[in-house]
């Protein structure tokens, strides 16, 4: 009875959440008895796990020409297979770790119930990592069987207590020293003042996630921030910072060098009025990073959407050159670029980021 699995590939490492099970069959004379063809995981001491089942078949003229069937007979089958138990390694960053092998079993259940002896197998190595432990794994699981509601997919995620180690290089390298020189008042031939501290306000900070290595590294930073589980996390951490109402900013003009608006403006109702209240507490200097809108147009050929632009929350989207425009009329001179590279990139190969960053200053 010819029997043979096209997929998977001995040799290529399968999902075992995730199978795809293709191939074909003949029968002879008992072909038209079969009600479906089963897949079942073989364990060493034989236990047999059932990880799904097709009840189509379709025509494959590659095959009935081997085998001189008639053009109509329908030999080819394709479904997928999902193992709830497969035992996973237990530590996946490490190369070390043992795969376990799968061993995939077809079977044709007839119409009178009797299941066929196993009609083609196949043992294929495993990849090493659960995704159901992953961000959103839950959704893996088969017994995950509510309907999931927008607010379950595109919520909000919580602040990040860590921030992200390229954006840290961005600020320092655009934010430059940590003590700005202080100029002597003139017409004074007096000795020249001691540097101070660059003073940073960080609109939007959340839990301080770059605020905690600003102060170490010797800047004045102050965090703004509207979320009141947040202002409490900065409390406890012992950082400066005020609680604000998302519209005005409890500072006197020019009261600091810099400004910091980090995943904020794509949120907002109303960012130009909030950039007006930015530029007249931080006029010569904002640095700002936002999702990177541009990516869509890019990403249109792999029918791929970046799961951070889809956050309920998200309001606006910004490509470099809409930024550009929303920041011009408060600092004259805004240079624009990319940071956080993205794992997916055009289909000729060039490179994609995730999110834009701005430089906006005054002379």
């Amino acid at each position: 009875m010819p029997a043979h699995l096209d997929a998977p590939s001995p040799s290529s490492p399968v999902d075992p959440l995730n199978v795809q099970l293709r191939g074909w069959l003949w029968l002879d004379s008992a072909q038209s008895q079969i009600a479906t063809l089963e897949a079942y995981a073989t364990a060493p001491d034989g236990t047999e796990t059932p990880l799904g089942f097709t009840a189509t078949l379709y025509a494959r003229p590659d095959v009935t020409a081997a085998l001189s069937l008639p053009p109509s007979a329908l030999t080819g089958f394709e479904f997928f297979c999902h193992h709830p138990t497969h035992p996973f390694p237990p530590s996946p960053l490490l190369s070390v770790s043992p795969s376990h092998p799968l061993t995939l079993r077809l079977h044709a259940r007839l119409h009178d119930g009797t299941l066929t002896a196993p009609l083609a197998s196949v043992t294929v190595p495993t990849i090493a990592r659960d995704y159901r432990t992953n961000h959103f794994g839950v959704l893996l699981d088969q017994r995950t069987t509510a309907i999931q509601r927008r607010a379950n997919i595109f919520a909000e995620g919580p602040s990040q207590s860590e921030g992200s180690g390229e954006v840290a290089l961005l600020l320092r390298r655009h934010l430059g020293p940590p003590l700005s020189p202080v100029s002597a008042p003139p017409g004074r031939a007096v000795a020249q003042p001691p540097p101070r501290p660059l003073r940073v306000l960080d609109v939007g900070c959340g839990l301080g996630s770059y605020g905690r290595n600003l102060l170490a590294d010797g800047y004045d930073w102050v965090g703004a921030e509207v979320d009141a589980a947040d202002c409490a996390e900065l409390t406890r951490l012992g950082l400066p910072h005020h609680h604000v109402d998302g519209r005005s900013l409890p500072f006197a003009d020019a009261s600091f060098d810099a400004a910091l608006c980090l995943e904020v403006l794509e949120h907002l109702d109303d960012p130009a009025a909030v950039l007006r209240e930015i530029h007249r507490v931080a006029p010569r200097k904002l640095l700002v990073s936002v999702p990177n809108c541009e990516l869509l147009g890019y990403l249109w050929d792999h029918l791929a959407t970046p799961w951070h632009m889809l956050e309920a929350d998200h309001k606006n989207f910004y490509t470099r050159h809409s930024l550009g425009a929303l920041l011009r009329p408060f600092y004259a001179q805004v240079e624009l670029g990319f940071h956080t590279p993205y794992p997916l990139r055009t289909v000729e190969g060039t490179p994609l980021h995730y999110h834009l960053f701005a430089v906006a200053t005054n002379p």
